[in-house]
């Protein structure tokens, strides 16, 4: 998330809040969503499946089945992070150099494969239907 201010735009976390001070490790998703680590290590303890569809605030994918586990910072719930999201930035700040956290998999809830099914096409409704 950015934020303008009269010095500049200001980088903040989407799930916490916090201004980026420049230096704090934070993965940015689709247009300009940012995740923290500390909201990314609060996430992959107390993610969740929850009710109904959703939208995750870093990929930007709607319609997410509820069986996929999420994240919602309850001070903050615009924003939800999806597992598979979740999971990739684990990875991602697990190989940072210098960050002095690594990811450990077997710590957390295994990721979960939703099969989303495909849409039928016109050409298979025709055919059913003739």
């Amino acid at each position: 998330m950015q934020r303008e201010e009269p010095e500049g735009i200001v980088i903040v976390c989407d799930f916490c809040r916090r201004d980026w001070d420049g230096q704090e490790a934070m993965i940015e998703g689709h247009h300009g969503s940012v995740l923290c680590l500390p909201c990314m290590k609060q996430a992959l303890i107390e993610q969740a499946v929850g009710e109904g569809k959703y939208k995750c605030t870093l990929c930007l994918r709607f319609n997410i089945p509820p069986e996929l586990p999420r994240w919602v910072n309850p001070e903050h719930p615009e924003a939800v992070v999806c597992q598979e999201c979740l999971y990739q930035a684990a990875r991602t700040f697990g190989r940072t150099p210098g960050l002095g956290w690594k990811f450990e998999p077997a710590a957390y809830p295994p990721a979960v494969k939703v099969k989303i099914p495909k849409p039928e096409t016109k050409s298979e409704n025709s055919e059913e239907s003739a």
